[in-house]
């Protein structure tokens, strides 16, 4: 027997370069094409089917079920197929007979697992009309919180009836399937029209035609409830044994495949979880590794424009084109700064520091800085807040966080929320908080929250991706730069947002004490006096270049070592008039660690300081109380230099 012919829609999602629809749409839904182009498609889509439709835009591709609204103002649902090209995004829409209309199943997963599951669970319920000759058969699944039905599938039943019954709550006398859910109970009403359980849905029964209902919890394998199957007969009786029996194998066969697809739908999202991690380490790695090599350049820059400069007059035509140089050097080092904070790297000075006091200080920089429209808002916590932090870092953070949340506004009126306090997390409560792993204990709560544009699935996906930016002229790592200082203070970060009801980005960072440990001083020889004699070890020999110029023109005298194993048979040989060494950390045979180790066994007092395009923490903390005496990061300014090996001469 040969379908019906279908109602069919083919149009362009956003405007009106492709507009179809046949004979069969036209007559079910009165409307022509020029009507239909009037609006975007989502406007013609039923508002309580608009977040799934959005859903489906923002995955770029997908199926779902959802309600197009006729031109007496009624609804048609419609099987829609998503699709993005070159050329735009597409919808193709078909109206299915309408005994076989039934809501969207919306089963927590992607939208085209919910598809194959409502197909999955259309089927069971026809098996189980067949084996039941004349009976309609229904099922109700429960919503992600539990308290609330949504049809999975009533092939039989009317729309009008699939629709009254969509959402309805749960209770302890609330229709048959609604109650059978709550009590976890198998409930059998003989006539629908006298029961009180169908107080509020009798009418529609009737429509539907059909006089009794009997309801069978389903549930997974450890008697969780995740809804209810329903027979239903036209007249008012009792079932059978048979049938009851039936009803209960039917419901666990449905409760099985329920279990099976959430399990698969776990593990997808546990693969998706950890290729985005995977993802982010290897964008870390390579990050970290641009903005070393880069910092290596500028440094070579950086050390002969200053140099430059130094031998300049003053008066010259060249010493402003040198300064605007050594600006543009700077700028380009804050970009591997930032780079560098995303990979997790860089050098962290971290000190006691109470945050409410920090966010007071930056707001009111930043209330000349933001929109006048921006109303900002504080609720700080009433008692001191301290944390262990890189001021500099810290306060990257918050600005960040402050401005962004401000520009979300749209430059229209708006309130910007900054909230202060702490939580404690239990091992429990840290399992949903994402990829980056929290100790329990204790945390800091930094909540900047706005009621601006928000953002839709994709956008939030992205947000943390190094230059992905929602501002037209955006540029720069910006969020992936907070994130990556966050998580190198022991932190992460959480967002809520939605779209058109504003975001909410918390940083937890863990709780410290008002007083910092005592440190140990760092051990060192007796202060050089006469002698000022620097041994420059660096792989690089442009950069090896600039920093002995740089320090020979301010009176030093230096010697060169291209790795460690030539600084450390140079130093044998001149131990005795070599004051300070300027020791690069990555280089190829021996590292900067493995160098400098081989250096005090050598002379215990020898003074170091090392030098980095990027330094991770963890590898600086093995030298703390070992000797180092100063750490700088390239490109590093001469005067700079020049004070840090000062320092280092005592």
């Amino acid at each position: 027997m040969s379908r019906p012919l279908e109602a069919m829609i083919v149009r362009d999602i956003d405007g009106r370069k492709l507009a179809r629809i046949n004979t069969v749409f036209a007559q079910r839904f009165g409307f022509e094409v020029a009507d239909l182009v009037e609006l975007p498609l989502r406007e013609w889509i039923h508002p309580a089917d608009q977040e799934a439709f959005d859903a489906a835009l923002s995955a770029g591709r997908g199926a779902l079920r959802a309600r197009h609204r006729t031109r007496d103002n009624g609804w048609e649902w419609l099987s829609w197929r998503l699709k993005t090209t070159d050329s735009g995004r597409h919808a193709l829409g078909i109206a299915r007979c309408p005994e076989a209309d039934e809501p969207t199943v919306h089963a927590g997963s992607s939208l085209g697992d919910s598809v194959e599951i409502a197909e999955t669970l259309r089927e069971v319920a026809l098996i189980v009309e067949d084996q039941h000759n004349g009976m309609k058969c229904s099922i109700l699944l429960l919503n992600e919180a539990g308290d609330a039905v949504r049809v999975g599938a009533g092939p039989s039943l009317p729309a009008e009836y699939n629709a009254a019954v969509e959402g309805l709550k749960i209770g302890p006398g609330v229709g048959s399937c609604g109650t059978a859910a709550f009590w976890n109970e198998r409930v059998v009403v003989d006539n629908i029209q006298t029961d009180p359980l169908w107080v509020d849905l009798k009418e529609h029964a009737r429509a539907a035609g059909v006089g009794s209902c009997w309801s069978q919890p389903i549930t997974d394998r450890e008697g969780k409830v995740l809804g209810a199957m329903a027979l239903y007969d036209a007249g008012p009786r009792v079932p059978t044994q048979a049938e009851l029996d039936g009803l209960e194998a039917a419901a666990r066969i449905v409760g099985l495949a329920i279990q099976r697809r959430q399990a698969e739908d776990a593990l997808r999202a546990m693969e998706r979880q950890l290729h985005e991690a995977a993802k982010m380490e290897a964008l870390g790695v390579l990050a970290g590794g641009v903005a070393h090599d880069f910092n290596n350049m500028l440094a070579t820059v950086l050390g002969n424009v200053e140099l430059a400069a130094m031998k300049s007059s003053p008066s010259s035509e060249v010493t402003p084109l040198l300064r605007e140089a050594v600006i543009a050097v700077q700028r380009a080092t804050e970009l591997c700064n930032q780079m560098l904070a995303y990979a997790g790297r860089g050098l962290l000075t971290t000190q006691r520091l109470e945050l409410n006091a920090l966010v007071s200080q930056i707001g009111s920089l930043l209330r000349s800085a933001i929109s006048k429209k921006a109303n900002l808002i504080y609720n700080f916590s009433s008692a001191d807040l301290y944390v262990e932090a890189d001021e500099t870092q810290l306060r990257q953070v918050v600005m960040n966080l402050i401005t962004n949340a401000a520009e979300s506004l749209m430059n229209e009126c708006g309130t910007v929320t900054v909230t202060t306090g702490v939580r404690r997390f239990s091992a429990r409560d840290l399992e949903p908080k994402g990829s980056h792993r929290l100790a329990p204990g204790n945390y800091v709560e930094l909540t900047v929250t706005d009621n601006g544009i928000g953002m839709d699935a994709m956008t939030r996906e992205r947000i943390f991706d190094p230059f992905f930016t929602t501002k037209p002229s955006g540029r720069g790592l910006g969020l992936a730069a907070v994130q990556g200082i966050v998580h190198r203070h022991h932190g992460t970060v959480l967002l809520e947002t939605a779209v058109g009801k504003g975001s909410a980005f918390t940083v937890l960072l863990p709780l410290r004490s008002a007083k910092a440990p005592a440190e140990s001083t760092p051990a060192g020889g007796e202060p050089a006096t006469t002698r000022k004699c620097v041994l420059v070890v660096d792989d690089e020999p442009n950069v090896r270049q600039a920093l002995s110029a740089i320090l020979r023109h301010s009176g030093f005298e230096v010697l060169g070592a291209s790795d460690g194993e030539e600084a450390i048979e140079l130093f044998r040989r001149e131990a005795t008039n070599i004051s300070c060494v300027l020791l690069d950390y990555s280089m190829p045979k021996m590292d900067g660690e493995e160098t400098f180790r081989a250096l005090q066994a050598i002379r215990p007092d020898v003074r170091v300081v090392l030098s980095s395009g990027f330094t991770e923490q963890e590898i600086l903390d093995r030298f703390r109380g070992a000797g180092l005496a100063g750490v700088v990061q390239k490109p590093t300014p001469a005067r700079v230099l020049i004070e840090k090996v000062g320092m280092a001469l005592g």
